[in-house]
């Protein structure tokens, strides 16, 4: 029986999608959404504007992403939401390992050939260094 299942949201349609299929195939279930902030894209994405630094502007976001993907569950009030901060593969497999989750569902944007080189693949790393069944959404 699946009894927690992690939702990795990065604001893509595909983790719109893998939110959908977890409350479709998954309704009994603790939901833990998290969302990742890798230093290197926050950084980049600073406007200058938001008081404090791009740290705080990035987790500002991401309450707002996680507030959006929580509103999309059909029981909203028994999802735990998360922000961290470091490599999004790394980060994934350690709360999903810290929540005891039982299944991790997350969206793929199905890059292929020099873009996945160059890009990577967060869900094939994630595939790759847990133990926790994935499944992935797109």
């Amino acid at each position: 029986m699946i009894d927690t299942v992690l939702i990795p949201v990065d604001g893509s349609d595909q983790s719109v999608e893998a939110v959908r299929y977890t409350d479709a195939v998954f309704p009994e279930a603790d939901i833990v959404l998290l969302t990742v902030i890798d230093p290197v894209s926050g950084f980049a994405a600073y406007d200058g504007n938001t008081s404090g630094n791009w740290e705080v502007q990035a987790r500002n976001q991401a309450k707002d992403l996680l507030t959006t993907h929580c509103n999309r569950l059909s029981d909203p009030g028994s999802t735990d939401t998360r922000v961290t901060v470091g490599s999004p593969s790394e980060q994934i497999t350690g709360i999903a390992d810290a929540v005891d989750a039982d299944q991790i569902v997350m969206g793929s944007h199905g890059r292929s050939g020099v873009q996945r080189l160059l890009v990577g693949s967060v869900a094939e790393q994630v595939m790759r260094s847990t133990s926790i069944p994935v499944t992935i959404v797109r």
